[in-house]
């Protein structure tokens, strides 16, 4: 069976179009490349799009609904990447829902204005293999969420010099705790 040479790219739709597409614009520093007032067609890298924003038709709903998408996911190449976007979002306002050591990745999750979920994360592992390895582990079995994060606590840590390894260690009794938590 075939499979697709990659990933390309996402098309959102919105009542509010000119909103998600700063947004978003904030989150990746998007090239528009062609936009009309019912659309606009973007970039943040080599690929010919890697976004286009859709407007609507009519009024939104009087009650926002819950969005079907849970997130999309954005690795970074590094945890001083990950925390210069986190530093560069809070600066423009924008403050993520939850971050999460997940073991494999430390992720931060924000919602763009439509409620769609958004990733930025960084691997823990060098290679691909190491972190599936660490996903048929015992510990990831026990719990595959994670826990919580405090982002500031992550920039913190990173800034007084600490290794990267150390700070996104998988802290094995905070993940406990937290199943605990939700027993």
């Amino acid at each position: 069976m075939p499979r697709p040479l990659r990933f390309a790219h996402v098309v959102l739709q919105s009542y509010d179009m000119p909103r998600l597409l700063a947004w978003y614009r904030d989150a990746f520093d998007l090239e528009v490349l062609a936009q009309s007032p019912r659309a606009a067609i973007c970039t943040y890298d080599e690929e010919h799009h890697r976004f286009a924003f859709t407007q609507m038709p009519g009024e939104a709903p009087a009650v926002r609904q819950p969005s079907p998408l849970k997130h999309v996911a954005y690795a970074y190449g590094s945890l001083d990447d990950l925390v210069a976007q986190y530093r560069k979002m809070k600066a423009l306002g924008h403050m993520p829902v939850e971050c999460v050591n997940h073991g494999p990745t430390m992720s931060f999750y924000y919602e763009d204005p439509d409620g769609n979920g958004v990733e930025f994360f960084v691997d823990r592992f060098a290679t691909m293999a190491e972190s599936k390895a660490y996903m048929a582990s015992e510990s990831f079995q026990k719990n595959l969420f994670g826990y919580y994060v405090d982002p500031e606590e992550v920039a913190r840590r990173l800034d007084a010099g600490e290794p990267h390894a150390q700070i996104m260690a998988y802290d094995q009794a905070a993940s406990d705790d937290f199943m605990r938590s939700r027993a």
